[in-house]
């Protein structure tokens, strides 16, 4: 990163090859539109690139970036809150777009029918739960990031950061009857 901020166009590509992937999935777990998934992907980059003189080393670039990542994503579903109209690819109406289905994900996952099924599942009661655990269980299970990581990106207590995923695995584990989250307790 100390290289893109003396301008080095190439170093960041590196870091957006890097990273790219991560935060799409991120935004994906926490936004489920692959519309706005995309485009706030590419506003993260962007103003990773026009506020690189704001990153400081030591910090870890994953934790700057994520944590700008997370912050679009607030506002992003915060301005959709607000807006009592969607519009048609939101509703999933025009030409049937499945792109945020869950199932259709898993469709593209595997070939097992049975997991298919649990991944469908799986992120559907994912997808019901409220924001912050949702949150939490995004980062810590699916970004495999510790629970000092999350603090700073969230800015939340990493206590915090433990009951929300506990609750949250408990929710969904209640939602799933059980079985396929008690796995994933076991695992963090």
């Amino acid at each position: 990163m100390r290289r893109a901020q003396q301008g080095d166009r190439q170093a960041f590509a590196m870091l957006f090859d890097r990273y790219n992937a991560s935060v799409l999935s991120y935004l994906y777990r926490m936004l489920g539109n692959v519309e706005d998934v995309e485009a706030i992907g590419q506003e993260v980059f962007l103003r990773a690139f026009r506020f690189a003189a704001s990153y400081r080393y030591p910090q870890k670039f994953s934790t700057w970036l994520f944590t700008i990542t997370r912050n679009l994503a607030i506002n992003t579903a915060r301005r959709k809150k607000r807006s009592p109209i969607r519009n048609v690819t939101e509703l999933h109406l025009e030409g049937m777009e499945l792109s945020s289905d869950p199932y259709q994900v898993a469709t593209r996952a595997t070939d097992d029918t049975e997991k298919r099924e649990e991944i469908g599942r799986m992120l559907k009661a994912l997808d019901d739960l409220p924001a912050d655990q949702k949150e939490v269980i995004v980062l810590g299970v699916f970004q495999d990031l510790s629970y000092a990581e999350m603090e700073a990106i969230t800015g939340t207590k990493a206590v915090t950061l433990r009951s929300r995923m506990f609750h949250g695995l408990k929710r969904m584990a209640k939602m799933l009857g059980g079985e396929s989250i008690k796995k994933a307790e076991e695992s963090t």
